[in-house]
């Protein structure tokens, strides 16, 4: 039996527990998407939690992937240095540990600094993961994407647990849902406890440099460029698009909750779709075609004034721009056993895109309006299409 058709079993859902699989990596994408989908739905507690209005939640989110993007690298770095094995289980109790605490934090100071930990840990959590499925699946990348939709999954579950929790515990529903997720994550550990993940072993003593030097020598710096573009469309559409609907358009929780779980589910449906992409030429159709759904969604979602119409521009845009991701990644780490360097440093590219995302969509809005932060999200994914286009393939 090959490695191969073990982790193929993992994404189906039929691999065993104590060998090579990917289960963990499933466990882990599942958990991370329903911290992601209670944070979507409950974008406008938190920033009533945080005072300022948006200018103060895109600052607060700002700090937090800065935090973030050097966390990837070191969590790439760790990936290669110890295994992915050991560096994700690590990862994911450190996690749950900033989630309970996150969870019980006084506003506003303490949740801002809640903040900054959670998503910081959690972006090292989302390095190494995918970093062990990359080494698994990136010479076929439509199982990447099918794998990669147990995030959305997770995260449709996460709007209706965050939903009901707000329904029920009113504002403070968000925190109850970290401790909620903090709960998974530790089920996580101890149910994969005997799992041994792809480029699971300790590998060779990288630096922390590496990973930028290998992007450059790879020529695979406009990949790069790509996937943080494409990373602030997607945060951008799950943090600001529920912000719209329920803060602006008074859509009330069941269209702004709604309208979240729909999208996760169309995101599903979007990388199922692709998931017999197998080849360079394939998956940069894919992307350029997520990215332009996502821009049209945006539009939609900014200049319209009725609610429904305005949530299926959020479901739109949440479905199309969700394939870049895993087909980008694939791309990253074609051909390559232990890609956790360079997976590491493009993730890191992704978060420091991001960085400016948060920030410049919140000062506008701020200043102007939420809907033209949107649209300038919907330049951002005009951007990584005219980009992904004008190259014959993505590296």
């Amino acid at each position: 039996m090959s490695p191969g058709d073990d982790d193929a079993r993992s994404v189906a859902g039929r691999g065993r527990l104590g060998g090579r699989s990917l289960a963990p990596v499933a466990g882990t994408f599942a958990a991370f998407g329903l911290f992601m989908g209670a944070w979507t739905v409950a974008t406008p507690e938190v920033e009533r939690a945080l005072g300022g209005g948006p200018a103060r939640l895109g600052l607060v989110m700002s700090a937090a992937l800065v935090v973030a993007s050097g966390v990837n690298t070191v969590g790439g770095t760790l990936a290669e240095r110890r295994g992915t094995t050991a560096a994700l289980r690590g990862a994911l109790v450190a996690w749950a540990v900033a989630l309970a605490v996150g969870a019980v934090l006084p506003a506003p100071w303490g949740v801002a600094a809640g903040i900054v930990v959670v998503l910081s840990l959690g972006g090292a959590v989302d390095v190494i993961a995918n970093v062990a499925a990359t080494a698994g699946l990136a010479d076929r990348p439509g199982h990447l994407v099918r794998l990669h939709a147990v995030f959305n999954l997770g995260g449709a579950a996460g709007t209706v647990v965050v939903g009901v929790l707000l329904a029920v515990a009113g504002a403070s529903g968000w925190r109850w849902a970290w401790a909620v997720v903090a709960v998974l994550v530790v089920g996580v550990v101890v149910v994969t406890a005997g799992v041994h993940l792809p480029a699971g072993g300790a590998g060779s003593a990288v630096r922390f440099s590496d990973g930028m030097r290998e992007l450059r020598s790879q020529r695979l710096v406009p990949v790069a460029v790509a996937f943080a573009l494409a990373a602030v469309v997607e945060g951008g559409v799950n943090t600001w698009g529920v912000l719209q609907l329920r803060g602006q358009l008074d859509a009330g929780l069941l269209i702004g909750a709604g309208g979240a779980f729909v999208g996760y589910l169309v995101a599903v449906t979007a990388r199922l779709s692709v998931s017999r992409v197998e080849t360079a030429a394939a998956a940069r159709r894919a992307v350029i075609g997520g990215t332009v759904l996502a821009a049209v969604g945006l539009v939609v979602l900014a200049t319209v004034s009725q609610p429904v119409l305005a949530a299926a521009g959020l479901v739109l845009a949440a479905g199309g721009v969700s394939v870049c991701w895993p087909l980008l990644m694939s791309e990253v780490g074609r051909g390559r056993e232990r890609p956790g360097v360079l997976v590491g440093a493009v993730t890191t590219f992704g978060y420091l895109g991001s960085v400016i995302g948060p920030g410049l969509v919140g000062a506008v809005s701020g200043a102007i309006g939420v809907p033209a932060g949107l649209l300038v999200l919907a330049g951002a994914a005009i951007a990584v299409a005219a980009l992904v286009g004008a190259r014959r393939g993505l590296r």
